[in-house]
């Protein structure tokens, strides 16, 4: 057998072992598709709704509107606006759409968990804590019941909670706001919630938490005397308590949000480096506890066993993609050299590698474009455009990951990202026929 035989069986027999390990989750995608059950609180809750907002007065306006739209009783809703500049022109348009609201000046903050927690801290102090808190970022929109749904979440038990995000940028037909990037960082919500934590909430098993419009239960901030985590991705901090203090997490479909997606793939990286730097911070500072909650006391979690292995299946055959392209161009660069034949065909089978990496990120778009059919606002030939070029925007992951496992965090790591610039009256009007349209749909 020869060693280009050798080369294009080890790597086939790899992507089959990667193909074979992640069945599991491949079966989630399909239980994606199935709608959760739908649940009605007994008791109306009081909620303290914190956004921060440093620097934020350009995209804030439709956030202040729907939180006034709300459905849900609004003295039972305290809202807390975190600012870091006495002078930031988001103080007057809080105070004119919503002038019952808290505004809180918070002058060193350098990243949102520092707002959040000076905010957490200044309510703890009063005495008054409300039942959950809900942290929602400035660039957001909240669906009329989001509230509400929010209420209804709690009857589950569970203390952290998750909403669904929609899509601000689908809510305008301005092209420069439904770029390629836009669509593709959309989708990361639906490969991560819809098609997975939605069925480790069904599990009981340790999520991966997204801060957009998250609930923590008045509790959790309580035991934390806060909200203490400074990491690029604090939100896997909060999932390494929640392990630790055995929190129960949801992820519930019918609290939803509008999320602002980057336009460019400048913007869109920025934002890519910003999660796995704070991924590779995570790891090296909590992967060893993690393994010890796991795997310490007799049989297994099996929900923390998801948390940290998850994508290994995803790692093993993207590097068997890599090392299977790499090794038939060096082996056809040898025979080259040494003047052999077989040169051409080294480099023909060196395509398998790139072929099979594209056709399983293809799939991957398919089925995230599948399972987001109820929700997805993309049109037909964004569709089209993504399906065949998000495989090309998906592997860059592979270099980000790279370099945010070989350097260090650096201070400009939470540039702000580039905002959209929507008249607020149009995209609220646009938000609440969606919601219509939806809701006489289903």
């Amino acid at each position: 057998m020869t060693v280009l035989q050798w080369i294009i069986i080890a790597f086939l027999a790899v992507e089959l072992l990667s193909v074979l390990l992640y069945v599991p989750h491949i079966a989630w995608w399909f239980e994606g598709r199935r709608p959760q059950e739908r649940l009605h609180a007994k008791n109306k809750r009081r909620f303290a709704l914190l956004i921060p907002a440093r620097d934020e007065s350009r995209a804030i306006a439709p956030l202040l509107d729907s939180v006034k739209r709300q459905t849900y009783p609004a003295e039972l809703v305290d809202v807390y606006v975190i600012v870091k500049d006495p002078d930031d022109p988001t103080i007057g348009m809080v105070r004119e759409t919503l002038p019952d609201a808290v505004v809180q000046v918070v002058p060193n903050q350098k990243r949102k968990a520092e707002a959040m927690d000076a905010c957490m801290q200044t309510i703890l102090s009063t005495g008054n804590a409300p039942d959950a808190y809900l942290v929602v970022d400035a660039d957001c929109i909240l669906t009329s019941n989001y509230v509400e749904e929010m209420n209804n979440a709690l009857d589950s038990g569970a203390e952290v909670v998750i909403p669904r995000k929609l899509i601000k940028n689908w809510l305008t037909d301005k092209k420069e706001y439904r770029t390629l990037y836009a669509n593709c960082s959309a989708l990361t919500y639906v490969g991560v919630d819809d098609m997975g934590n939605k069925s480790k909430s069904k599990r009981g098993y340790a999520l991966a938490l997204c801060g957009q419009g998250m609930l923590i239960g008045a509790r959790v901030v309580e035991n934390l005397g806060g909200y203490p985590f400074r990491s690029l991705t604090e939100d896997y901090e909060l999932s390494v308590e929640c392990m630790r203090r055995g929190y129960k997490q949801l992820y519930y479909e019918y609290a939803e949000i509008y999320s602002e997606e980057p336009l460019t793939r400048r913007e869109y990286n920025k934002r890519r480096v910003r999660w796995l730097k704070g991924f590779a911070q995570f790891r090296k500072t909590y992967a060893g506890e993690i393994k010890q909650m796991t795997f310490g006391h007799g049989k297994p979690d099996r929900g923390n066993l998801h948390f940290l292995y998850d994508l290994y299946p995803v790692y093993l055959m993207l590097g068997a993609d890599g090392v299977g392209f790499a090794a038939c161009l060096v082996l056809a660069l040898v025979r080259a050299i040494a003047g052999l034949g077989g040169v051409a065909s080294a480099l023909l089978w060196s395509l398998l590698p790139i072929g099979v990496c594209y056709f399983a990120l293809f799939v991957f778009a398919a089925a995230q474009l599948l399972v987001s059919r109820g929700v997805n606002r993309m049109t037909r030939k964004e569709k089209i455009k993504l399906l065949f070029l998000s495989p090309f925007v998906l592997i860059e992951y592979a270099w980000i990951f790279i370099l945010a496992f070989t350097t260090t965090v650096r201070a400009d790591d939470w540039a702000p990202i580039e905002r959209m610039s929507i008249d607020s009256d149009a995209v609220g009007s646009e938000a609440i026929r969606e919601e219509h349209e939806r809701e006489a749909s289903a």
